[in-house]
């Protein structure tokens, strides 16, 4: 007997160990010294004291998925789901949440702030919110806040947060510097070509001349017996329990729908909102007494030349340091109280419309303001927001019925391990068949003899195919894929890996058989031949130059190539070709090519980028290097912070953590 049959028919006596084991645990140390002891703590990492919680991580694991996702159905590439839940992923995300956490530590211990202007330019940054006329959509803004689940408040208080964290790596990226020699020299290297001929000795000259013996072929197949396995093939059943299928069982009551809109006002209301132009002096808040006075005099005289008639947006245009709104002659659209600073939001929200303010003082200086129009508080109507209301109740209903029928899945697929009808009855719920199913997720496509890749996820993929689950044919343990997801499956059919004989793969050995013989060939021909190029090369001396006629007749036409941009050659060919000097053996070169053979080059001259095209890419090329340098200063910082910074991680619990499937 097993040792898992055994745990399964004496069920009761393990509990009562477990408790004796578990309870002086309890006594001496407490939960959360017992949750620490066991390793199995709600955090995965700790910064400086501060934990980075589980939930957290998940969070921002999925958000990098959903953004992997997004970017490879944009280009229209296949998702790979086993390579994108990888470890290495996680660990990528779980190093952005820490260092996050360590410049969260600078932005408060120096009191960096991303203000509201700050704020309204990187939003009015975003593509596709302006009108035709120049002016903030804000519509549209809501609208992609909306398609993206986030308030109006939630996606602004982030963005000021991220603002602030990319504040202290922004000013380092910033203070990137070359000096010109080095730029001159860096420059002069990226653009300079060279003229090169080249020799392909093909794999296909030999493959006609090889004929492989029985013996070489037996001896072949041995020594390669892995690579032609065929691997283990299954027959999968799926059951899922998700919070996503049971929405739609759901109903919700119309009258208690009526009565949540009635008791939540405050939910479906609109604040009063206005709309204000501002001409903005730019002041320091550590500015002078005499500065201050300098700049309220100066607030005061474009006032006066309002009141004289003179054009509010046009003295925006001219004197207005908000680069935001001063092109459209101050204009900030229509924003609510909580989105602008309390001094100037005081001041708006007191005006009546048409009028023009005193000169008001804020932390971004002294501004003039003009309000224009006032768009009043309105709560929604109900037709408009019901089906909102009744997706959210069946939401809540459907998460309770999950709760309640996640235990219920979970015990009765364990208690009942020989089949998963007994669980799919209990849920309702229908399993999933699928055919032909490989280790790694690919599927035999009916009639073809392509593969594709089954919608599974990697940690169900392991459990169903690990030893315990081929030896007993029993379901797997429910197991949490996503928040809301159970999955439990069992093998219904199983093919383990299996040596197929050798005359049922003989095509395909010989195949391979014959392109390494080939392959061989073709390198000992091309060494042969670079080796008695560089002696002839010797005879005539270092300084030939051109090579003689003669001695490049074998080689192609000459080719000239600069770096990272020849299409007529691979790039390993392209950095060979880049490393052959003008003396003595450096000047021939030689690589394997794979699947086309070996491939010679020689070196006939080096052309220099000419001087003109010399000083019009430094400045350029200046700029991208600054920014580099600047990008390596602010990561040896973020380093130097984590250096110096008390970090914990617990790597077991991100190579457990959920993802999406």
């Amino acid at each position: 007997m097993g040792l898992f049959e055994w745990i399964r028919d004496h069920k009761r006596l393990m509990l009562g160990a477990l408790i004796v084991l578990i309870f002086p645990s309890f006594v001496f140390w407490g939960i959360s010294g017992y949750d620490q002891f066991m390793g199995d703590g709600t955090e995965v990492a700790e910064v400086q004291g501060r934990p980075i919680t589980r939930e957290r991580f998940e969070s921002a694991h999925r958000e990098q998925l959903d953004q992997m996702r997004r970017m490879a159905s944009m280009t229209g590439q296949s998702v790979d789901m086993t390579a994108l839940d990888s470890p290495e992923l996680r660990q990528d995300v779980l190093d952005r949440l820490i260092q996050d956490a360590l410049l969260q530590g600078m932005v408060i211990d120096r009191k960096i702030f991303a203000g509201d202007l700050r704020l309204r330019e990187e939003i009015g940054n975003i593509p596709n919110l302006r009108k035709a006329d120049g002016s903030f959509n804000l519509e549209q803004y809501k609208s992609l806040l909306a398609a993206q689940g986030k308030s109006e408040f939630q996606f602004e208080q982030s963005l000021r947060q991220e603002l602030a964290l990319r504040t202290l790596p922004e000013a380092l990226g910033a203070s990137g510097f070359l000096p010109t020699p080095v730029l001159q020299s860096i420059v002069a290297a990226q653009l300079e070509k060279r003229e090169i001929r080249q020799r392909l000795f093909s794999v296909k000259q030999f493959k006609d001349q090889l004929k492989p013996t029985q013996e070489q072929l037996e001896a072949y197949f041995k020594k390669e017996s892995k690579r032609f396995e065929l691997a283990a093939v299954a027959d999968l059943e799926i059951l899922t329990l998700s919070v996503k299928d049971l929405v739609a069982g759901e109903r919700a009551d119309a009258d208690a729908v009526k009565t949540y809109y009635e008791q939540n006002p405050q939910r479906f209301g609109e604040p009063e909102q206005r709309r204000a132009s501002h001409i903005l002096l730019e002041l320091s808040p550590s500015a002078s007494e005499s500065a201050k006075a300098q700049a309220i005099e100066k607030a005061k005289s474009i006032l006066e030349s309002i009141k004289d008639g003179k054009d509010f947006a046009a003295l925006a245009r001219q004197w207005s340091k908000d680069s935001g709104s001063a092109a459209q002659g101050g204009d900030l659209g229509f924003f609510s109280r909580e989105a602008m600073v309390k001094p100037f939001a005081d001041a708006v929200f007191a005006m009546k419309p048409g009028t023009v303010s005193e000169p008001v003082m804020s932390e971004f200086g002294v501004h003039v303001i003009k309000l224009t129009e006032i768009r009043p508080s309105k709560l929604k109507p109900f037709e408009q927001v019901r089906s909102d209301i009744e997706q959210q109740m069946k939401q809540e209903q459907a998460q309770k019925r999950f709760a309640e029928l996640a235990e219920v899945f979970s015990n009765t697929v364990y208690e009942q391990s020989d089949s998963l009808q007994p669980a799919a009855n209990k849920i309702n719920q229908k399993m999933l068949g699928l055919k032909g199913v490989h280790p790694d997720g690919r599927m035999s496509s009916a009639g073809s003899k392509s593969m594709q890749k089954a919608d599974i996820d990697p940690r169900v993929l392991r459990a169903v195919f690990s030893e315990e689950s081929i030896r007993l044919r029993r379901n797997t343990d429910a197991i949490e894929i996503s928040p809301g997801v159970l999955v439990s499956a069992r093998l219904s059919q199983y093919q383990p890996p299996s040596s197929p004989a050798l005359d049922s793969v003989r095509e395909a050995v010989t195949e391979a058989w014959v392109l390494e013989a080939a392959m061989e060939k073709a390198k000992a021909e091309g060494e042969k031949f670079m080796d008695a190029l560089v002696k002839q090369l010797v005879g005539l001396g270092e300084s030939q130059n051109p090579l003689p006629q003669p001695l490049l007749q074998s080689f192609s036409e000459p080719l000239l190539i600069s770096r990272g941009q020849s299409a007529a050659l691979d790039q390993q060919s392209l950095q060979t070709a880049f490393k052959l000097g003008m003396q003595g053996k450096a000047r021939v070169g030689g690589l394997v090519v794979p699947d086309q053979g070996f491939r010679v080059m020689v070196l006939g001259a080096v052309v220099p980028v000419p001087e003109e095209q010399l000083k019009s890419a430094i400045p350029m090329v200046r700029e991208q290097l600054a920014s580099l340098e600047g990008r390596l200063l602010s990561e040896q910082y973020l380093r130097y912070l984590r250096g110096r910074a008390a970090v914990k991680t617990y790597p077991n619990r991100i190579a457990n953590s959920n993802a999406k499937p």
